[in-house]
């Protein structure tokens, strides 16, 4: 299993934001489990997980790994191919569909900087900002390609954030209105 993998086929982006599809992804974060284990955890029938594992192995994030045996015979055990999926945020200008994701996380996330204080002035400039320091975080934290569990992971963007904006000289003046 590799540690980290990037997505960046608008078709899989489409399989993983699914919600029962994620929440899969999630389950399968634990062990590999097989569509009896996902159905019980995830409240679904088994159909209904079937057909979203072969959904999420034909986009290459899930393997069947082995065989186990249990009381009625042979089961699958799945697997997800990485530890870490890492969405890339070219995708979103690649499909419609795609373009709509990215604007509804853009609205949350100027949503939820607006009610802790963070008003948005300048939201071209903001988006701009956001998608260049996002682009070159995950970029750097691709070419390490190393296991690091999800702390550590969001402590290195950050850090490869402020990195990002002290290398390029990015302005933040007039950007937000901070309300005290």
């Amino acid at each position: 299993m590799k540690d980290i993998e990037l997505i960046d086929d608008p078709r899989a982006i489409k399989v993983v934001m699914e919600e029962t599809r994620s929440a899969i992804l999630q389950a399968l974060k634990l062990k590999s489990m097989s569509i009896e284990d996902l159905s019980f955890l995830l409240g679904k029938d088994n159909s209904t997980i079937y057909r979203h594992i072969k959904k999420l192995e034909h986009a290459g994030l899930v393997i069947s790994t082995k065989k186990e045996k249990r009381k009625k015979g042979f089961t699958s055990l799945y697997e997800r191919t990485a530890k870490n999926f890492i969405i890339s945020t070219d995708s979103f200008f690649k499909n419609e569909y795609l373009k709509d994701l990215k604007e509804k996380k853009e609205y949350l996330v100027h949503d939820i900087l607006e009610k802790i204080g963070f008003k948005i002035i300048d939201n071209k400039r903001f988006d701009e900002y956001f998608y260049k320091i996002n682009k070159f975080a995950f970029d750097k934290i691709l070419e390490y390609n190393k296991d690091m569990d999800i702390n550590t992971l969001r402590e290195v963007y950050s850090i490869l954030a402020i990195i990002y904006v002290q290398k390029n000289g990015l302005k933040f003046n007039n950007l937000f209105e901070i309300k005290e």
